[in-house]
């Protein structure tokens, strides 16, 4: 495949970026891969290495089929691809723009959101926007077996790279974490302050994962707008001595997570079906 043509004057802006983020690189004849799995791995490319930024628009599919010396049909496989990979978005009006590299989250090892981000050396905020006693709800009262009439909520923003990501909601109980409500959480993980101040170590959580919708609050919250889908978990959290601690639902942006499940056939049913036909799925958080 021949190297790429120069720019011209009347070349889009967006293809004009192309030429200068590539510096009209070619695709390369002595590489076995597909044509379509060559563009997806240079589109890719540029999108984590934060050449292609968020909300940028791509050349159109003409240009990028002209730019690559190949007909539309790898192009638009290759944008298919990308897409489905949370990468890129398509809209009306805007053509095919970047959504940034997604943010895996690991759900078969339970450790805290925090450790989960400091394991990949991303910078971590979490903003509290509640954190006080409230009647408890009929769900969380049988998730904690508790009597007790009301509870501590704690809700925080999880912001990485600077970039809202996850809204977390956590319901415990006051009785069994008396003081609770005093303490500071922000940037800091539940789980090593219910390990250090009262012994308790977080090893089992039985979660459901679902889709569901931002409200306006939600999407106030996360800067998105109202109606995005957002992946739902929810589920209890369990202490080491097979107690209840946490009743947790945790809405991340669907277009900045993706979840990474480990399984061994042996020793963890991570995925089974349960009546609702709803995926269950051990959490972290």
């Amino acid at each position: 495949m021949g190297e790429s043509q120069a720019t011209t004057p009347g070349m889009s802006s967006s293809l004009q970026r192309w030429y200068e983020l590539t510096d009209g690189a070619m695709l390369g004849r002595e590489s076995s891969m597909p044509l379509h799995a060559r563009i997806s791995e240079v589109l890719v490319d540029l999108i984590e290495s934060g050449g292609l930024v968020p909300g940028e628009r791509l050349p159109s599919e003409r240009e990028l089929a002209q730019y690559f010396g190949v007909s539309l049909a790898p192009v638009r496989q290759s944008i298919l691809e990308v897409v489905n990979k949370g990468l890129l978005g398509r809209g009306r009006g805007r053509g095919t723009f970047v959504r940034g590299s997604s943010l895996d989250e690991k759900v078969s090892i339970l450790h805290s959101f925090t450790e989960s981000m400091n394991e990949r050396h991303a910078e971590l905020e979490t903003r509290v926007t509640r954190h006080e006693r409230v009647a408890i709800r009929p769900e969380v009262a049988s998730a904690l077996r508790l009597g007790d009439p009301d509870c501590m909520l704690l809700e925080r923003v999880a912001i990485v790279d600077r970039t809202p990501v996850a809204i977390l909601q956590a319901h415990l109980s006051l009785t069994s974490y008396p003081g609770l409500e005093t303490e500071s959480f922000a940037n800091q993980s539940l789980y090593k302050i219910l390990n250090e101040k009262y012994e308790t170590v977080v090893t089992k959580a039985d979660s459901v994962i679902s889709v569901t919708r931002a409200t306006s609050a939600e999407a106030s919250l996360l800067g998105i707008t109202s109606g995005d889908p957002l992946l739902c978990v929810e589920g209890t959290a369990f202490s080491d001595s097979g107690e209840p601690v946490e009743y947790y639902r945790v809405l991340y942006r669907a277009d900045k997570v993706r979840f990474h499940v480990e399984s061994q056939r042996e020793t963890d049913q991570i995925v089974r079906l349960v009546p609702s036909l709803v995926p269950r799925i051990a959490h972290t958080q």
